[in-house]
């Protein structure tokens, strides 16, 4: 008999299991994640990490899903976390032959998020990328900058973009507001070849 009573009484702890809500489920992942985000940052707004078991675990999978070899070279290149108004993001180095940085948005701890980057088409227009190069982050200036290598044969073209942050865009907050060019072999110097302009939009015809 009690051993019929000990069956049940584990049965039912495993049916309450079963059962637990979602939302308490969601709540405890998002009390986890801000944990592990508090312990990281330490009151930071801009720090880097260079050791891959320090990076935040739902960060680790995002990068792993967009096939990001973060691993390789982060004690080179460390993983920068970066803080703009309500934003979090991590930009982070993937090793390939040609490699390229990756950013990725954190303002929900527990869905890191790609951000696509607007991108110079050839021949012509823009399209979008997710890895838009080596991007680094002039904070004097409000502006991100991402390089392409270029080729390794020469002679070669690299392309270089400006973004400037608005984090009021929603999932895409970076935009385009310059494209340049630097060829190699040649002199030390970039050339625009596309810059934004303040909209001015026509006063409708009488």
């Amino acid at each position: 008999m009690r051993r019929v009573a000990s069956i049940l009484s584990r049965l039912a702890l495993a049916g309450m299991l079963v059962f637990i809500p979602p939302s308490l489920v969601l709540s405890q992942n998002r009390t986890e994640a801000l944990r592990e985000w508090d312990r990281l940052a330490d009151k930071a707004t801009e720090f880097e990490v260079s050791d891959s078991a320090l990076l935040p675990g739902r960060l680790v999978l995002a990068a792993e899903h967009s096939s990001c070899r973060y691993k390789e070279e982060i004690d080179q290149k460390p993983v920068r976390f970066i803080k703009l108004g309500s934003r979090r993001l991590a930009v982070v180095y993937c090793w390939a032959i040609v490699g390229s940085h990756k950013v990725f948005d954190l303002s929900d701890l527990q869905d890191p998020r790609l951000v696509e980057f607007p991108f110079l088409a050839q021949p012509e227009g823009f399209g979008t990328t997710g890895s838009p190069g080596w991007i680094t982050w002039n904070k004097e200036a409000g502006v991100f900058q991402a390089q392409t290598a270029g080729s390794d044969l020469l002679p070669t073209t690299r392309v270089r973009h400006t973004y400037r942050f608005d984090e009021t865009l929603g999932s895409s907050p970076f935009v385009i507001v310059r494209v340049e060019v630097q060829h190699v072999p040649g002199p030390d110097e970039w050339t625009s070849i596309w810059e934004a302009k303040r909209w001015s939009f026509a006063a409708p015809p009488k």
